[in-house]
């Protein structure tokens, strides 16, 4: 790139972000250590000061880029894709660097040339003057722009952003965070405020990146209509399933947690819709010695990890394929669902078992899974006499445990590791069959 003109405004700020990186190199080489406890105190909130006020350079920097219809140019298709290129952000933070700009910089008038204010000249004042944070404007952006019905005034929106501007000030974001909350319970106490329209358009659910621990972030909000159906469909679901000898250890939240997969269990086990020539199946490939060893993860076609004894416990009851591969990626075998239970299985199992087998547990047989007895992987069987009926919890909890499960006689008796009982004495569930029923 050739050197800007002299004295033009490219000039000028290349020469000031010189100036500025120049003033870092020498901060960043001070010796604090000689700094006295009241000399540290101000020299950091000067510095977080100043720190707050970069932003907004930034800011009228997108803006630019946004006017100047930059991402179209370089074949871009949102801002939010062009700035993770040129800057390698992730796709949320130049979504969110995006909107920043359109929220916190005036525009010039396309007809009059006049220069508008941004939507919140206020909050914008305050991130220039380095008085809130990123953290402190987004919140009351989001409260006043997005949060507000559409029905509340002006005015009315004016006032409140001035107030929570003068709150961030002084506050930490939990703080003004229930100053927003309060912002609007007061403007629409009731929730009558807004329409149908606003509610649907905030309507969201978010399954984030798989963590290094396999575990998914979630987020999301829900409209009144999916979150009442959300409710009733968990309620049942989480509640608590203690033993005789031993209460339900779950937390209210890992009940939940549960509950949701076990609604995704019988979605996928009942058939779901195909979707651009996709079943509702879950296809997973697995290398053969993670198969044969029971260790390692698999992959999921959504582009996920799931632990290989993990894969073997789901597959004995839904729509999940195996694509083994060997060392050298190659397709060995392309699983069928010979290994789930038929539809007459379930139904033998249902009258049967009657609901699940654990001891003392009341899940009856429609909300329960057919598991193998022995992993399906080692006994490549799945005879009645293979299987029985556990629920989502308990399934998870034999597996985990290393439980060992037999049919004698049309019951099944479970058989708990030494560290459960030291004696191994085998258990079977008298609640929907009572050992009376088994006499003569």
């Amino acid at each position: 790139m050739s050197d800007p003109p002299v004295g033009s405004v490219h000039a000028e700020a290349i020469a000031l972000l010189d100036q500025f990186d120049s003033v870092l190199d020498r901060l960043q080489a001070l010796d604090l250590t000689a700094l006295t406890e009241d000399a540290t105190i101000e020299v950091l909130r000067r510095q977080v000061r100043c720190e707050r006020r970069v932003p907004s350079v930034r800011h009228a920097l997108v803006a630019e880029v946004q006017a100047r219809a930059i991402p179209a140019t370089k074949r871009c298709r949102t801002t939010g894709a062009f700035l993770r290129t040129l800057l390698n952000v992730s796709n949320g933070e130049g979504a969110q660097w995006a909107r920043d700009a359109r929220e916190l910089v005036g525009k010039r008038s396309l007809s009059t040339g006049e220069e508008l204010p941004p939507p919140l000249p206020e909050v914008a004042a305050a991130v220039r003057d380095g008085g809130i944070s990123t953290v402190h404007a987004r919140l009351i952006a989001d409260t006043i722009l997005r949060e507000t019905p559409a029905a509340v005034s002006y005015e009315t929106r004016a006032r409140g952003e001035a107030r929570l501007v003068r709150t961030a000030r002084v506050s930490d974001p939990a703080r003004l965070a229930r100053a927003c909350q309060d912002f609007l319970d007061r403007v629409d106490p009731d929730g009558s405020l807004g329409t149908d329209h606003e509610r649907t358009h905030k309507r969201d659910f978010t399954i984030g990146r798989q963590g290094r621990d396999g575990m998914y972030p979630v987020r999301g909000r829900l409209d009144p209509e999916t979150g009442a159906l959300i409710n009733a469909a968990i309620s049942p679901l989480s509640a608590p399933q203690p033993s005789k000898t031993q209460p339900d250890l779950r937390t209210a939240g890992q009940r939940r947690h549960d509950a949701i997969a076990e609604i995704a269990r019988r979605a996928l086990a009942g058939g779901l819709p195909t979707r651009h020539g996709l079943p509702g199946t879950m296809l997973v490939t697995v290398a053969l010695t993670d198969l044969e060893r029971r260790t390692g993860h698999a992959s999921t076609f959504h582009g996920g990890r799931l632990p290989v004894r993990d894969l073997l416990r789901m597959a004995a009851d839904l729509k999940v394929i195996p694509v083994v591969m060997d060392c050298d990626g190659q397709v060995l075998h392309f699983g069928e669902e010979q290994r789930l239970a038929t539809t007459a299985q379930r139904l033998a199992l249902a009258v049967t078992d009657q609901g699940c087998t654990y001891p003392d547990c009341d899940v009856p047989a429609v909300w329960s899974q057919s598991a193998h007895g022995e992993p399906f992987a080692t006994s490549r069987r799945t005879g009645i006499d293979d299987l029985a009926l556990l629920c989502g919890y308990h399934h998870h909890v034999l597996d985990n445990q290393q439980w060992t499960i037999q049919r004698i006689k049309g019951r099944i008796w479970l058989t708990p590791p030494p560290w459960v009982d030291p004696d191994r004495r085998p258990r079977t569930n008298e609640y929907f069959k009572p050992l009376d029923e088994d006499v003569g």
